[in-house]
């Protein structure tokens, strides 16, 4: 028994970890993945609310909702990762942050991530990009960075979400501005 103990055990750590390394290589590939590393190290303190969905977490979410409300379950099965930090401290230097946000929102704009919301009002500054499918049906990636005194928000939102359902929560959460999203407007204009 010992000599199975022994051996066993090595065996399995072998066998499992190059697929869990796999996996986390793979998001790295994902057009919807966005690496904060930078911005986080800058910040150089615990974030105050840190959240990591990773794949497997979100099939057990997705598996677990599947009784109670499909559509969700649906949207959530699409993602590939959730990530959230924010730093809730006045340690942090807003213009070092900020200037670091403008290098990674200028590497997302020349990546092919649509910029949706930017906002320069003083001290504050806000970045949201989507990364869509080139027919704009599929959103692979959503990243909010935000930088104000007292307060730093980083989210990646990675996967395969299709305005459906965006639009099925809305309608599941009574959200009419996500009932009625529309990611190409430029195309129903042309079609009038």
């Amino acid at each position: 028994m010992k000599t199975l103990k022994q051996w066993f055990l090595p065996l399995i750590f072998i066998t499992v970890m190059p697929a869990v390394l796999a996996a986390e290589d793979d998001i790295r590939d994902h057009l919807g993945y966005v690496d904060f590393t930078s911005l986080t190290a800058i910040a150089d303190t615990e974030p105050t609310v840190e959240v990591s969905l990773k794949a497997p977490l979100l099939n057990l979410i997705t598996n677990l909702m599947r009784n109670t409300d499909d559509d969700a379950a649906e949207f959530i099965s699409k993602l590939r990762r959730v990530t959230v930090n924010v730093y809730e401290t006045d340690t942090i230097d807003v213009s070092e942050i900020a200037e670091s946000m403008a290098v990674i929102a200028a590497e997302l704009d020349a990546d092919g991530w649509e910029r949706v919301i930017r906002v320069r009002d003083g001290e504050d500054h806000v970045d949201v990009h989507f990364r869509l499918s080139d027919d704009a049906e599929i959103i692979y990636g959503i990243t909010i960075m935000v930088a104000e005194p007292g307060d730093t928000v980083l989210v990646n939102i990675a996967g395969e979400i299709s305005v459906d359902d965006i639009s099925a929560l809305g309608r599941r959460f009574d959200i009419d501005e996500l009932v009625d999203i529309d990611l190409h407007p430029d195309q129903d204009a042309d079609q009038d």
